[in-house]
């Protein structure tokens, strides 16, 4: 695979954060941004970007395609993360399903486990209901587990969250957000996490669970694994309130 495609990638991930510099310790650490946020803990920009795709022929023609890009930045006190994920798949010509989901997130760390936290969340996923849905929360984080092999953040929140469907209808409501992260480098060149969070609403529960097992290929390319679960408890007639994400990625860091 060319990494030209990967470096322009890269390039309008840099239009949005602004300027970076490489660090190969992300390739140790990289799984997910919920996980890898809470772990760069050299100063300076870090990320990385990943690609899967998967295609057949014969007697049905299917396409699938999916991107992951992350950027994470930590000066002093202060540590950000922007990620960006996208899904588009098909079948005999027709899109089957089409996601895009941009998430940022500051921490300012006033401890070395207690941090407060400001995120931003965008979802468009008309195929499974949401025209647009965007959130806003501010909350508390705490690192119940920090070793030089696993890591154990939870975080408690609470903001605003609007939607709108696809029928035309909208909705906005005040939500409550917990969440926790786990990271486990059982060995020097792989990972495992797991991250779940409940965004709870008068109007809808929203939970995720993303699990990801990510090893080294060589130099600043890894392997992926991910499973993602979407949960929302109320949805539009003709919709189905779970949704499961199997993905096989390339990773390249920077």
């Amino acid at each position: 695979m060319s990494i030209k495609p990967l470096l322009a990638g890269v390039t309008l991930l840099f239009v949005l954060t602004g300027a970076a510099y490489a660090d190969s310790y992300w390739v140790q650490i990289e799984a997910n941004a919920d996980a890898a946020r809470k772990v760069a803990t050299k100063p300076g920009w870090q990320g990385s970007m990943s690609l899967g795709y998967l295609a057949t022929t014969g007697n049905t023609n299917t396409r699938s395609l999916n991107g992951h890009a992350l950027a994470g930045y930590k000066s002093g006190k202060w540590q950000d993360a922007l990620s960006f994920q996208g899904i588009n798949a098909s079948q005999n010509g027709v899109t089957t399903a089409q996601s895009y989901e941009l998430n940022g997130q500051s921490d300012y760390n006033f401890t070395d486990r207690d941090y407060v936290f400001g995120m931003a969340d965008y979802l468009r996923d008309t195929f499974s209901g949401y025209r647009r849905r965007t959130s806003e929360i501010l909350g508390y984080g705490r690192r119940l587990l920090s070793t030089a092999t696993q890591q154990l953040d939870v975080e408690i929140g609470g903001g605003a969250r609007q939607t709108h469907y696809t029928n035309a209808t909208d909705s906005s409501e005040f939500v409550e957000r917990l969440a926790a992260s786990y990271l486990w480098k059982f060995s020097g060149k792989s990972n495992f996490s797991e991250n779940i969070g409940d965004e709870h609403g008068t109007n809808n529960t929203f939970i995720q669970s993303i699990t990801a097992l990510t090893t080294n290929l060589a130099g600043n390319f890894a392997l992926s694994v991910s499973y993602t679960v979407r949960y929302n408890s109320n949805v539009l007639p003709g919709f189905k309130n779970t949704d499961t994400i199997t993905s096989i990625s390339l990773v390249y860091t920077f």
